[in-house]
């Protein structure tokens, strides 16, 4: 019997462990990454809106190293090999859809776009369906990134009052019932997304609680 078969299978066999590995390791840096930038976006919540600027601009070196190790998991992956691992770093690119997100409405109070995405992350967001040519972030990973801003978006809000910034809750109010309104449009399938989508009106509920108690202390109008 020929084990020449055996002996390509197992060298197969081994090759795929060695790629996972690195996968891993690769992983393993972006969410190194990803963690540290939160933090520094952390900070926006204890600060008032005037001292924003220091927030965003010190999140904009993370950003290109986050897009590093975008990059070095990107080497790693082929277009037939995505779905094989996407399983594997799709939370991570969530978490800096997230930061991305986040961050452009510390600084322009707006949503950010999949172009804003790309802009800072250096890779585009899949948005066809058609079949995939380079590494990417998915719809899905984009809007899950857009969905997390509401929770940012409802302790903002308690938190503006901390710091005496109490008109801020109005327009955080306003953008994130314009932002739920948009969702509302979509015809969700995803079961994640559909989830994650239904928990949004705990966080609206927060930030009305807070217009609330303004209004009643008779701090805005």
């Amino acid at each position: 019997m020929d084990l020449q078969v055996f002996i390509d299978l197992q060298d197969k066999f081994d090759k795929e462990s060695d790629l996972f590995e690195n996968v891993k390791a690769a992983i393993k840096e972006l969410d190194r990454s990803c963690r540290l930038a939160s933090a520094k976006l952390s900070k926006a919540h204890s600060l008032p809106m005037h001292k924003l600027k220091e927030v965003t601009d010190a999140i904009k070196p993370q950003f290109a190293t986050i897009q590093q190790n975008i990059g070095k998991l990107a080497e790693l992956i082929t277009p037939v090999t995505f779905y094989k691992y996407q399983n594997m770093w799709t939370q991570k690119l969530q978490d800096a859809c997230a930061l991305v997100v986040f961050a452009v409405y510390l600084e322009e109070a707006r949503l950010a776009t999949p172009a804003d995405i790309k802009n800072h992350l250096g890779y585009s967001v899949n948005t066809t369906n058609e079949p995939i040519t380079e590494f990417v972030f998915t719809l899905d990973e984009y809007l899950l990134g857009v969905i997390s801003l509401f929770n940012e978006l409802g302790r903002l809000a308690v938190n503006s009052v901390i710091v005496n910034d109490v008109q801020r809750p109005q327009e955080i109010s306003t953008f994130a019932s314009e932002l739920y309104s948009g969702f509302q449009l979509l015809n969700l399938k995803n079961d994640v997304l559909r989830r994650r989508f239904d928990s949004i009106k705990y966080d609206i509920k927060k930030i009305e609680e807070v217009q609330y108690d303004l209004r009643v202390r008779g701090l805005i109008s």
